[in-house]
């Protein structure tokens, strides 16, 4: 009888615990939440590269909150199909952003990036039902290339120009075991340390007449994840291109070498027959050209490069599964087309 007390006893202290426990987890979780926030309602609008509305898309929407007692924020995420007008729209509290992406099958994914909203007014965000519109690319040809994200190659000297085979994908030799320079690289520096005055320009140059490169812009975190256009253009090619950076005095800013939204198109191995272009190759680099001579006696690379291996081909649509170069390492590898 008294073992029998006991057992239940034991039972209901351990109950009214987990009840204490669950309770007092209940109240913490509630304080991570902030109060009620004003609510937001936008729209995402779905077209086509020819500005034409497209049904059926998958839009998600992402209303930013933040968290009491904890580090960063949360989404409330609302997800639906584009009607015939090409839109989807959805309304949730939020501390003051919506963020838009829309996939479907076919195209590749479009990032809207993320809509601040400007006021609050009775409880709600202004503007109300904003229209963010996104272009949904259609994948239509996407071939192999010669695709390498570069990342610190060492520019093997200084002051003297050095050629990079993008076939190859390592510099002309004696420095690699390239034999053909499509990117000629030259390097000048003055540096002694950051912290104080320098300065230091990558020049970009070419080997053949008709061969050059051409900026293009892009932004780097909204729109198709097909970011550049699809075709490579067939003129407008400079046969140099000058990167630089430098800091003019002790406790001046440095300024970069680089732009966030800068991409290029560049043309090599170009053969003319009475001056008339009867062969090259074309090719683009997704982002900047960047260099840092702050790790290296020289200078370390970075840049992403894709080559269409058809001469005059001008198609820019990468196959991500079909790389002409193999063995490359995890961080050298090209996923986006």
């Amino acid at each position: 009888m008294n073992t029998s007390a006991s057992r239940l006893g034991s039972l209901l202290a351990l109950t009214l615990y987990f009840s204490v426990v669950a309770a007092i987890h209940a109240q913490q979780k509630q304080e991570f939440l902030l109060p009620s926030q004003p609510t937001a309602m936008i729209t995402g609008k779905v077209i086509d590269e020819s500005n034409q509305p497209i049904s059926g898309a998958e839009v998600t929407i992402d209303f930013l909150i933040g968290q009491i007692g904890s580090w960063g924020t949360r989404d409330l995420t609302h997800q639906g199909q584009t009607g015939s007008d090409g839109t989807f729209s959805a309304s949730d509290q939020t501390g003051i952003a919506a963020s838009l992406s829309v996939t479907k099958a076919g195209h590749y994914k479009t990032y809207g990036g993320r809509y601040l909203f400007k006021a609050k007014k009775s409880g709600r965000w202004e503007p109300w039902n904003p229209t963010v519109e996104m272009i949904l690319k259609a994948i239509v040809n996407p071939i192999p290339m010669y695709a390498r994200r570069v990342e610190t190659a060492t520019i093997p000297v200084m002051g003297k120009p050095i050629g990079f085979d993008l076939v190859e994908s390592d510099w002309v030799a004696p420095h690699g075991k390239g034999s053909v320079s499509d990117l000629i690289f030259t390097l000048q520096k003055t540096f002694v340390d950051v912290e104080k005055p320098f300065e230091a320009s990558l020049t970009v140059t070419f080997a053949n007449e008709g061969d050059g490169i051409q900026p293009t812009i892009a932004a780097p975190h909204v729109g198709s994840e097909f970011r550049l256009p699809r075709y490579a253009p067939e003129e407008g090619y400079e046969p140099k291109l000058v990167k630089s950076t430098s800091r003019a005095a002790v406790n001046q800013m440095i300024i970069p070498a680089t732009k966030e939204d800068l991409n290029y198109f560049f043309r090599v191995r170009t053969v003319k027959k009475d001056k008339k272009i009867v062969s090259a190759y074309f090719g683009k680099i997704d982002r900047d050209i960047d260099f840092d001579i702050i790790n290296s006696d020289t200078a370390l690379l970075f840049f992403t490069y894709y080559l269409n291996p058809t001469p005059l081909e001008r198609n820019m649509e990468f196959d991500p599964k079909r790389n002409l170069l193999t063995g490359l390492k995890d961080r050298e590898t090209v996923t986006n087309p």
